[in-house]
């Protein structure tokens, strides 16, 4: 039952992007997605070493994001928005490039405040991405995502906005938790 919840979420979520990709113009999309990539990174400002590190499930499951301390969430989001900001720009202008898995994080553990250093770099990337399209944007190259299938190049960013609320909502859960770090 979980499998087929989970389908038809991915299947509606689709959908979503994909008419976001045809009916909103670049700056309308672009928008969205800064937006909620500066939510998250306004939930990062005020975070501790041992706030980041925190995680309420005792161990962290680098395959379980539902385990992950502030701290990973970091790490994956600076090792997703570079592969993200790559096939958004690939894909605008014609061209198919796969990158990693989702749930990836190759990022290496490091404090707190370089970790959200990093994230401003990546993020500013992300952000600056339109700065590779060509004059006229192909909508028809696509580059499969693992839960969302086929995603054109203006379909990907209303993805990172999705991504990006998904992990700011991670954050603020732990930040609520009754045992999170003072």
């Amino acid at each position: 039952m979980a499998d087929r919840r989970f389908a038809e979420f991915a299947q509606r979520k689709r959908a979503e992007f994909l008419d976001g990709a045809a009916s909103l113009s670049w700056g309308q999309i672009w928008l969205r997605m800064a937006n909620a990539r500066f939510a998250l990174i306004d939930a990062l400002q005020d975070v501790n070493q041992a706030q980041a590190d925190w995680t309420p499930h005792g161990a962290i499951d680098a395959a379980d994001e539902g385990t992950w301390s502030i701290a990973e969430i970091m790490r994956h989001v600076i090792t997703a928005s570079p592969n993200i900001a790559e096939i958004i720009a690939a894909t605008a202008n014609g061209r198919t490039v796969v990158k990693g898995p989702p749930g990836q994080i190759v990022a290496p553990p490091s404090d707190v405040d370089d970790l959200r250093a990093q994230v401003t770099r990546v993020s500013e990337r992300l952000l600056s991405v339109g700065n590779a399209f060509p004059d006229a944007i192909n909508n028809e190259t696509t580059v499969p995502h693992a839960f969302f299938g086929e995603l054109p190049s203006m379909a990907w960013p209303l993805f990172q906005e999705f991504h990006d609320h998904d992990h700011t909502a991670q954050i603020q859960t732990l930040k609520s938790h009754p045992d999170y770090p003072a």
